[in-house]
């Protein structure tokens, strides 16, 4: 497309084109691609923005390309161009990928004039979550409106997935609750997987309270959770009061 618009139409592609074309041959991992476009801009005469640049870091980071990265970021700066929230939010990608959180705190913190934007948060928690680091995950969460960076449903759906993978369903329910009360849903699978868990605990009493929650919201529609809910009851060894005391509660809601 590009050729045929200088060839037939006579057309400049402007920066934006470029750097489109640049983010695709780094999804597919094609870097030296990425710096025959970014030479074809220079020579063309176009000057490179902070946008081409974040997108050439984050592909060779990706790659694990780490020193050509740092290079690229020091050339942004020698080229006049300072960090932007999405430059931070790539080297946050970096740190947690190399599992070093201190460093990925200090970017939240605020480097080069400039802190990341909620998407850095979201990235920094799922990696917590992932690597079994729950409380802190929850702590960073907690602490985002001092921050003054307001969590949103990716931020809320991150936790609470993974306080469930870590099996920290008091928790969980804490932030369900309040991801309904700010207009927030989970996703079905994630929903289905927290009333499983409970269920295997035997946890009934904070199953009863969390599923007329969601009734009184008319957030139980979910063929999933009624789908365990009955295979619960209808097993022999779990037959007991609780099970069918949330049935009743529900029936009533």
């Amino acid at each position: 497309m590009k050729k045929l618009m200088i060839g037939e139409f006579k057309l400049k592609p402007c920066v934006s084109v470029y750097t489109n074309l640049m983010k695709g041959v780094c999804e597919i991992g094609e870097i030296h691609r990425a710096f025959e476009i970014k030479d074809e801009m220079e020579r063309n005469g176009l000057r490179l923005d902070v946008v081409v640049y974040n997108t050439l870091v984050n592909g060779l980071f990706k790659a694990g390309r780490k020193e050509e990265a740092l290079r690229v970021l020091e050339e942004m700066k020698e080229s006049g161009y300072h960090w932007n929230s999405v430059t931070c939010n790539v080297m946050i990608g970096e740190f947690c990928r190399q599992k070093n959180f201190q460093e990925a705190y200090r970017i939240l913190d605020g480097v080069e004039g400039v802190k990341p934007d909620v998407f850095g948060y979201n990235v920094v928690i799922g990696w917590l979550c992932k690597e079994g680091k729950w409380t802190e995950a929850n702590d960073l969460f907690q602490d985002m409106p001092r921050r003054k960076c307001v969590p949103d449903v990716v931020t809320y759906r991150t936790l609470f997935d993974g306080l469930c993978r870590c099996t920290q369903f008091r928790e969980a329910a804490i932030v369900l609750d309040e991801m309904l009360f700010k207009g927030y849903v989970p996703h079905s699978k994630s929903l289905n997987e927290f009333v499983r868990g409970l269920c295997r605990e035997g946890n009934f009493e904070l199953l009863s309270t969390v599923l007329s929650g969601l009734a009184s919201r008319g957030e139980l529609c979910n063929e999933g959770i009624w789908n365990v809910l009955v295979s619960v009851v209808c097993k022999q060894e779990k037959l007991a009061a609780e099970p069918f005391e949330i049935f009743k509660a529900l029936a009533v809601s």
